[in-house]
């Protein structure tokens, strides 16, 4: 009985001690795993669109102010004459203000012009029904053309340092468009002045 009993008692201490290593490795390796897979990414801008109350798209070609008259009814107020405005192409404007901000990068004011934002492709006010303004300014395609330099929120002093994001190159055919594809019909032409007759 004495012999039998040693053998046992050695194959469960093997099971014990084996069983503290995997414990002791199995411990290890849960500690090394990162505990999210991906970073948090913040939207461009994070209210909704039921918050905004105006627009104004400003490019090299034209400013145009928009304006939401009703639940969901947007006008051109300029250039005048005033009329309504092109819902799909509002309602494109403020989807993309939900895409995400990427690779923030620190640039002194000195290199302002290297990103383009001394002749911006566009800027982009946002007035919200709380009164707050928010503003975007849109540069040049980065190296490698997948988005567009963007300032959120610029500083008013104009040697602060830029706080640059790229955005989605959709914001170029977003707001870089003729007044007259904001507005949902064409303005008419002013009547032509017919001609006098000779006495």
């Amino acid at each position: 009985m004495k012999s039998f009993r040693s053998p046992l008692i050695l194959m469960f201490l093997a099971a014990a001690l084996a069983g503290g290593v995997y414990f002791l490795e199995f411990g290890r390796q849960s500690a090394k795993a990162p505990t999210s897979s991906s970073p948090t990414v913040s939207p461009i801008f994070g209210f909704g669109e039921s918050e905004v109350k105006g627009l104004t798209v400003k490019t090299l070609a034209a400013t145009v102010l928009i304006e939401k008259t009703g639940e969901k009814s947007w006008v051109v107020q300029s250039p005048q004459p005033t009329g309504a405005a092109n819902e799909a192409i509002v309602s494109f404007l403020l989807t993309l203000f939900k895409s995400p901000r990427d690779r923030e990068l620190k640039v002194p004011a000195s290199r302002r012009s290297e990103f383009g934002f001394d002749q911006p492709l566009g800027t982009v006010e946002v007035r919200l029904n709380n009164q707050q303004l928010h503003t975007l300014v849109l540069g040049k395609l980065n190296f490698d053309r997948t988005g567009l330099y963007a300032i959120v929120d610029p500083s008013v002093d104009p040697n602060a340092d830029l706080t640059v994001f790229i955005v989605p190159t959709s914001f170029e055919s977003a707001v870089n468009r003729p007044v007259a594809e904001w507005r949902s019909k064409p303005v008419p032409a002013p009547p032509k002045a017919s001609p006098s007759a000779s006495p």
